[in-house]
């Protein structure tokens, strides 16, 4: 796929939108129909050709990736590509270049409080730079440096196990983990890739002033599902479309798999919204 026919499917997928100016804190996941559960990666997970071009595509836009030291443990061979092919991987750099000028992928947030995954992972290896956002503890066990990315200490000591941000009492940290690396990054766009658990704080705090996701592009499945392409559930979709005060951009697709939806959810004062199927 060249870079004007990715134009089009991203025409397509959300509308004719200025995404030089479409910036914040942006989350990516793919969730079952029934239920509302998060798809768990595995080969019980339904495949989408589109949902890899979606994420391909929140990471082409991104400044920073912020990600979880619990990723990288279940994901060992997890590198933050745009495509798995050559040719959509060139457009998408084409893409991204000609949209922010930037010629490198975006630095990569590892939050870990133990410190627990493979310093040697393929997704640091492949970073140009970032940080690991840990605790004492957690620094003690990487060292300095991992990889390209510095280590700091942003996490408090005081909870009751090792567990990646399991806690209400991890909330401020996630706060402040922010403000730091949009400060030393000066990054526009960060790309919200973590599972379930920390990804609800980021929509739980927002009315206390906490972190705020301000954008989310949801793939939602809608057919059958075994037990074990389930995962835990995600915050009610009443409660997200609450979350971004507007009606999200929607498109179906048949795909092999089974029918998939694709939303787009934004707060409507800065993006107008259509409705596609």
């Amino acid at each position: 796929m060249d870079e004007k026919h990715l134009v089009e499917r991203i025409s397509l997928l959300y509308g004719e939108i200025d995404w030089s100016h479409a910036i914040g804190l942006l989350h990516v996941t793919a969730i079952a129909e029934r239920g509302e559960a998060v798809l768990a990666i595995g080969p019980d997970a339904p495949s989408s050709a589109t949902d890899r071009f979606v994420l391909g595509f929140a990471r082409a836009r991104a400044d920073l990736i912020l990600t979880t030291g619990a990723i990288l443990r279940s994901e060992p061979a997890l590198r933050h590509d745009y495509a798995e092919d050559e040719e959509m991987q060139a457009s998408f750099r084409a893409w991204r270049r000609n949209l922010s000028g930037a010629e490198e992928s975006a630095s990569l947030i590892v939050i870990s409080r133990s410190g627990d995954f493979d310093v040697a992972h393929p997704a640091l290896r492949a970073a140009i730079g970032g940080m690991v956002w840990t605790s004492k503890a957690g620094r003690r066990k990487l060292g300095p440096r991992v990889g390209r990315l510095s280590v700091e200490v942003g996490i408090s000591d005081d909870a009751k196990d090792a567990k990646d941000l399991d806690g209400e009492d991890q909330v401020p940290s996630l706060g402040r983990m922010l403000r730091v690396v949009r400060s030393r990054f000066e990054a526009r766009t960060i790309l919200l890739e973590a599972g379930p658990t920390i990804a609800r704080e980021f929509y739980r705090t927002s009315e206390a002033g906490g972190p705020r996701v301000e954008e989310l592009l949801l793939s939602r499945f809608e057919g059958e599902l075994a037990s074990a392409a389930l995962g835990p559930r995600f915050e009610p979709l009443s409660k997200v479309s609450r979350h971004f005060r507007g009606t999200p951009t929607s498109v179906c697709f048949e795909e092999p798999s089974g029918v998939w939806r694709f939303e787009r959810y934004r707060d409507v004062t800065k993006v107008d919204s259509k409705i596609w199927c």
